[in-house]
């Protein structure tokens, strides 16, 4: 898997969850909403962890997709909505910390290939 792809990959998962975590402080009062989270670390590590012997076997290049996936298990609340506005305060400011870090790995190649452009 292409370093560019991965950063571009965890550039939108951080973009989807960013929304996510939007939604989910939005319906923070919605009667029976249930909290949404992004998955992605996890099928990003398995996918890098692919182990295949030529480029074109399936697996190989595999881009890992971030999905939203619904929290059924709890309840925070008596109108059956489990957002805690703490913790999507906390996730966000998380979020915004790794998007960050991502575009700085980005602006860090792109430094990089125009140094050897031009030099």
């Amino acid at each position: 898997m292409d370093i560019s792809n991965i950063l571009k990959n965890s550039l939108d998962a951080s973009a989807l969850r960013s929304e996510t975590i939007s939604s989910n402080i939005a319906n923070v009062n919605t009667s029976n909403y249930k909290a949404k989270r992004v998955e992605f670390e996890n099928q990003l590590a398995t996918a890098l962890n692919l182990t295949t012997t030529k480029e074109n076997h399936i697996g190989a290049n595999t881009a890992s997709q971030a999905q939203v996936t619904t929290d059924n298990t709890t309840s925070v609340n008596e109108n059956g909505n489990n957002v805690d506005l703490d913790v999507e305060m906390v996730n966000q400011s998380t979020n915004e910390l790794y998007y960050s870090s991502i575009v700085s790995q980005l602006n860090g190649r792109y430094q990089m290939l125009n140094y050897v452009l031009n030099n």
